[in-house]
């Protein structure tokens, strides 16, 4: 059966083993609806749903009808993306004739507490990029009047609350803004520290120069299992950090980075390379955000210092160690003494 849902509802199309149209129906956006819908079909269900924003309560709802559900890959059905007729019905027909003939790609499918965390990453990554917008927004108000103040002091929550001593409504607005994202964020910062404290991988993490308890926890997130990324390279698709590729015959060329990519994950680890360069001038991620920055310029530097510190978490989470900011150093041969043995003498 293919599922094609939506924020109102879904579309199920359900066919037998040889292709045969058995039930085409429209169905609520409830989750009692689409039970009752597959437990009123004969046999094995076997269910396709595209990823989308709304897939995981209808995931659950068909896998709790006894269903075997696969999420299909949206990017990668080009059967429904290039289709010229394309309507919710032709989506499911389509979802359903793939997942028969076995030709559906597939997305892996997070367990249910990593999705509960990605929901707590993706909320807390959210008030952050609104606090660090306010507080540019204030900054911008403070320059326009001409008002001296002390760089980063909207990030101290005592020393701020001494700007209301000016009485500008903008800057007090943008005060009380600032107070109502830290006093909001307070449980999701609660609840990151104790993920942080109970996933071995996000300490291990940690232990990367410039990489604290947020951004270790989002790796960890949206990463593992790190075995199922197959090769490092596929890790760095994933995360958006390789060119698209375009050859045909002779000709070859790399374009801009990828767009149907893990953006999170794609700007919290550009973000994470400037500290670590920050903390660890010397480190190999450092040298390669440097050497990028000469010969390519500032921009490629930071996201060939973001695919270097990738590898290196890619390191840590295949091996299970903390970081070293040196390669191992590979034992010594084991030098074999000129003086022959007295066995060997007397040979």
């Amino acid at each position: 059966m293919g599922l094609d849902v939506s924020r109102k509802g879904a579309v199920a199309t359900a066919v037998d083993p040889l292709g045969q149209l058995i039930d085409q129906s429209s169905l609520g956006a409830t989750d009692a609806e689409l039970i009752a819908y597959l437990r009123r079909l004969p046999g094995i269900k076997h269910v396709a749903i595209e990823a989308c924003t709304m897939w995981a309560h209808f995931h659950d709802a068909a896998l709790a009808a006894g269903a075997d559900v696969v999420l299909s890959h949206p990017y990668k059905t080009r059967l429904i993306a290039d289709a010229s007729l394309k309507s919710d019905k032709v989506d499911s027909e389509a979802l359903a004739t793939l997942l028969r003939l076995r030709a559906l790609p597939t997305a892996f499918v997070p367990s249910e507490e990593s999705r509960a965390l990605r929901r707590t990453v993706r909320d807390r990554v959210f008030y952050r990029k609104q606090q660090k917008a306010t507080a540019n927004h204030t900054y911008a108000v403070l320059l326009a009047k001409g008002i001296p103040y002390d760089d980063g002091i909207l990030g101290l929550k005592r020393r701020r609350e001494e700007l209301r001593s000016l009485h500008l409504p903008e800057v007090d607005r943008g005060l009380d803004r600032l107070r109502e994202l830290d006093l909001g964020t307070r449980a999701l910062d609660a609840a990151i520290h104790a993920s942080f404290l109970e996933s071995k991988e996000a300490q291990l993490l940690e232990s990367i120069p410039g990489i604290g308890e947020l951004i270790a926890i989002t790796l960890v997130a949206f990463l593992c299992p790190i075995d199922r990324f197959d090769s490092f390279d596929e890790l760095s698709s994933y995360c958006g950090l390789c060119p698209t590729n375009y050859q045909t015959g002779d000709t070859s060329y790399k374009g801009k980075l990828k767009s149907d990519c893990n953006h999170i994950l794609r700007w919290i680890l550009v973000e994470a390379s400037y500290i670590h360069r920050q903390n660890a001038r010397g480190s190999y991620v450092a040298r390669v955000g440097r050497r990028g920055a000469r010969r390519k310029g500032a921009k490629r530097g930071a996201i060939d210092a973001a695919h270097a510190l990738l590898r290196v978490v890619y390191a840590i989470l295949k091996r299970g160690t903390p970081y070293t900011p040196h390669a191992p150093e590979r034992p010594s041969c084991k030098v074999v003494s000129a003086t022959p043995s007295p066995a060997v003498a007397r040979l």
